[in-house]
């Protein structure tokens, strides 16, 4: 993992915006969990769906730093902010003029509230202008989005090299406002799909932790680079594959002697796929009661982690169904919690998932948490008080879920430190 900050004396403080993932809660935990480890001096200005504005005062390498979240979809500096489009114009023309020869650049809209094609049309025309303009000069290329989009996807950005070689400007709709940014790194959506479905050990039977959710917990987890990460559940391996690429030292155990095989197997392709050279991972069959027996007493720095989430359902199950998926969820996760005491040192932490159960837009979420708490454990907050909004929200017993539209198995991400 590569140095993050450049110290510069004379830097001004400067806004970015990060463009959030589907679960804004968990992407806005993610990036202060981050800032906060690596002493980045920031502020939040405002928080929108989607949208966190950041002031930052130190010069950060953007580059590094977006690969290693989860829950971040691209990073922005902000130009300059408008009133109308007519005045933007120029400012692009600046910006662009300041390198010669051949140009490409892109450009994405987003709107806070609903798409407005008039707009979009005017934002079209404004670049079709442009290219008229500077190919007098120079040869240039425009990047439009796809018929009917208003952003570039990251496939596009990336290909024409538009963080690098060229520009991506985004117009971003906020508070009355608009927004010029320019992209400055942008998620490499294509790589976490070849560490999802390219590996040679799947399970189409079980849940599969998608890699974002397992990097954003992996961070949530707080912990330094070299540490050790804890898997006691880690079936085909995606949670201590996401730690191996994050420079952690991995250990993973699963009392299903094939899903061990198979995590040994991804872990394999992973570190060859992505040139680990020295990967330091222990993956072994056990029960978790019995973890004690291979794992020394307070050696574990983070437990990071999803055990079953339970069958997998179509349909709202009944509140019995529920009840005693619940009920056998809670001997597994007691017995766990109360091993984890003993290999665990003292305040680190343990980020698991927990199934929820969406009924009629609400929530039945395991009622067996407050026995968890009396192990020795107490619930960590994802989010700092200040940072709660409408638009990244907790639930009441402070935690956050993660879940798709029209499932009915969510996922809770919760967070618990030994005391």
């Amino acid at each position: 993992m590569s140095t993050l900050l450049y110290y510069k004396p004379s830097f001004k403080n400067m806004k970015y915006i990060f463009h959030l993932g589907r679960i804004s809660s968990l992407s806005v935990a993610e990036i202060i969990t981050i800032f906060d480890k690596t002493n980045i001096n920031y502020q939040i200005k405002f928080i929108r769906k989607n949208v966190l504005v950041i002031e930052i005062n130190q010069d950060i390498n953007f580059k590094e730093l977006l690969p290693q979240m989860g829950g971040t979809i691209k990073i922005s500096e902000v130009l300059r902010d408008y009133k109308v489009l007519d005045d933007i114009t120029e400012k692009i023309l600046q910006e662009v003029n300041k390198k010669s020869g051949r140009k490409t650049i892109g450009y994405s809209i987003y709107f806070e509230n609903e798409k407005n094609l008039k707009t979009s049309q005017q934002v079209k025309k404004m670049f079709t202008d442009i290219k008229k303009s500077l190919s007098e000069k120079s040869s240039v290329r425009i990047v439009f989005p796809e018929k009917n989009k208003n952003e570039l996807n990251s496939a596009s950005v990336i290909k024409n090299k538009l963080t690098t070689k060229g520009w991506e400007f985004n117009f971003i709709f906020l508070n009355n406002q608009i927004f010029l940014t320019k992209t400055l790194a942008m998620q490499d959506v294509e790589n976490y799909s070849r560490r999802d479905y390219d590996r040679p050990k799947k399970d189409s039977h079980t849940g599969m932790m998608p890699p974002k959710l397992a990097q954003i917990m992996i961070n949530l987890a707080n912990i330094e680079e070299g540490k050790i990460i804890f898997d006691p559940f880690c079936g085909i391996g995606t949670i201590p594959q996401e730690a191996l690429l994050n420079d952690y030292k991995v250990i993973g155990s699963d009392a299903n002697e094939k899903q061990v095989e198979n995590c040994i197997a991804n872990l394999k392709w992973i570190s060859k796929k992505y040139n680990i050279k020295y990967p330091n991972y222990k993956i072994f069959q056990s029960d978790v009661g019995d973890i004690i027996r291979k794992i020394s007493k307070n050696s574990i720095d983070a437990i990071v982690t999803e055990s079953t989430l339970g069958p997998v359902y179509t349909k709202i199950p009944q509140k019995s169904e529920i009840k005693n998926n619940f009920n056998q969820l809670e001997k597994i996760y007691l017995r766990f919690f109360q091993t984890a005491k003993l290999v665990l040192r003292k305040k680190t932490r343990i980020v698991v998932t927990i199934p929820a159960y969406k009924i009629k837009q609400q929530y039945s979420f395991a009622p067996f948490i407050d026995k968890l708490e009396k192990i020795g454990y107490s619930i960590v907050c994802p989010l700092k008080r200040e940072h709660i909004t409408k638009f990244t929200k907790v639930t009441s017993r402070n935690s956050i879920v993660y879940d798709r539209p029209n499932q009915v198995v969510a996922r809770e991400v919760m967070i618990f430190e030994n005391k």
